[in-house]
């Protein structure tokens, strides 16, 4: 080496470069697994020409709204905004190594999980602006919001979004077992009340949804402002890291049909944990009923995705116009009932299930049993709601009776759907089952 030329020092590592650096690898890592599905043949052949064709649709119902569009009541897209408070996870970027390293300098650890919560928020709200962008052309229809109230809707929605995701990670990293569960939906369920309660008691104020956003990103700052100061709960943040790093990968698995089994959290299952009966028919079809309600209810995920359901579905059922809601009701109880089907036919498949032969008949019949069960609720909340919509307490009373007899009929409509995935037929079986 030359004496004049200098040696060039390696640029010392920070808590914020540190961060940064994660970042880009988590991006280059998602570029990575989304390659493997979308080469330039792909890009070149049909999702340029999609995104090409759906851009001209937008421009295209924005000039001209068709009547299908204008007929849509603007409070459904408060339901559909609800539905998205919870598609999001708050990022900490934090790693199985730092437990050897950064668990002794709390700063890099708080700027960590401060960065991250700064990151998540500008992600929720490019996707918050993303999603309304789309719903222009429905939503300048009304005039319920000018431009201005839309887009404090969407701070408000994208402060909202914030807040539920800073909120369920303080409650997984301080609660466990049933009781963060049942606080997940608690939250859930206050989110959603308070997010409708903002837009419906705005009536066109603009001024008021930005109110009404202050207090939620007051929220995510306290929230954040805990985890932060927090010297526990590592083990939920590199849990929810290790989700968000594969996510892209599990949709793409899952969209191969390959579908992963999470691990069992307990040791013995907090609902029926003695595993009685619960039905009074003893037939192969309500044992597999049986069987069918109890591991639904025993998956708190499953729960929690059914009663953000119900809630979203509620204030749908509140907004739309009190001769709609009965329609609606029943629209609604096909829908989660064709969900349940679906379910039901994964279920199936399961090795512990799909090792015993069981009859079309048994296999429909548990499916039409299992379904009407727990499906019954649902449909006993939507029908009283949409009574009440229609006429007042007195609509409630009626509208329940008259819900489960429209639940059963349609439940019995879906009898001859079918129960189980089809399978490749294997020659060695049948012809040892033809030698038999």
């Amino acid at each position: 080496m030359t004496a004049g030329v200098k040696r060039r020092r390696p640029k010392r590592w920070t808590p914020g470069r540190l961060l940064l650096s994660r970042i880009a690898r988590f991006w280059r890592e998602q570029f990575r697994i989304w390659r493997t599905a979308f080469d330039w043949t792909v890009l070149l052949y049909l999702v340029v020409p999609g995104l090409w064709m759906l851009g001209g649709l937008w421009l295209e119902m924005l000039r001209e709204p068709p009547a299908w569009l204008t007929a849509l009541p603007p409070e459904l897209a408060v339901a559909l905004f609800a539905l998205l408070l919870f598609a999001g996870r708050l990022r900490t970027f934090l790693e199985d190594a730092d437990a050897l390293v950064l668990l002794q300098r709390r700063n890099w650890i708080r700027t960590l999980k401060i960065g991250g919560a700064v990151y998540t928020l500008a992600v929720t709200a490019v996707s918050t602006a993303l999603a309304f962008a789309a719903l222009l052309p429905w939503l300048r229809l009304h005039d319920a919001f000018d431009a201005g109230g839309l887009v404090l809707w969407a701070v408000l929605t994208a402060a909202c979004r914030s807040l539920a995701a800073a909120a369920r990670r303080l409650v997984a990293s301080l609660l466990g077992g049933w009781k963060r569960w049942a606080a997940h939906i608690a939250l859930s369920l206050a989110l959603i009340a308070y997010y409708a309660w903002a837009i419906f008691a705005a009536d066109g104020s603009a001024g008021w949804l930005g109110a009404c956003a202050a207090p939620a990103f007051a929220g995510w700052a306290a929230a954040v402002g805990f985890l932060a100061r927090m010297r526990g709960g590592y083990e939920t943040d590199l849990r929810a890291e290790l989700r968000a790093r594969t996510a892209s990968a599990g949709l793409l698995v899952s969209a191969a049909g390959i579908e992963h089994k999470p691990a069992p959290e307990w040791k013995r299952p907090i609902v029926f944990p003695r595993s009685g009966r619960i039905l009074r028919a003893s037939d192969p079809g309500a044992v597999l009923a049986e069987m069918r309600i109890k591991a639904f209810l025993r998956q708190f995920r499953r729960l929690g995705q059914g009663f953000q359901i119900i809630a979203v579905s509620a204030v749908a059922l509140i907004s739309v116009p009190g001769w709609v809601s009965p329609v609606l009701a029943a629209v609604l109880m096909a829908l989660v009932a064709s969900w349940l089907q679906r379910d039901w036919r994964e279920w199936m498949d399961e090795p512990f299930v799909s090792q015993f032969r069981w009859e079309e008949a048994a296999v429909r019949r548990g499916a039409t049993l299992s379904r009407f069960w727990i499906m019954l609720p649902a449909a006993v909340w939507f029908a009283g709601v949409a009574g009440w919509r229609f006429a007042g307490w007195l609509g409630a009373l009626a509208g329940v009776p008259a819900g489960v007899g429209l639940w059963a009929l349609i439940n019995a409509a879906m009898h001859d759907l079918p129960a189980m995935k089809r399978r490749p037929v294997d020659e060695g079986s049948v012809e040892r089952d033809a030698s038999e």
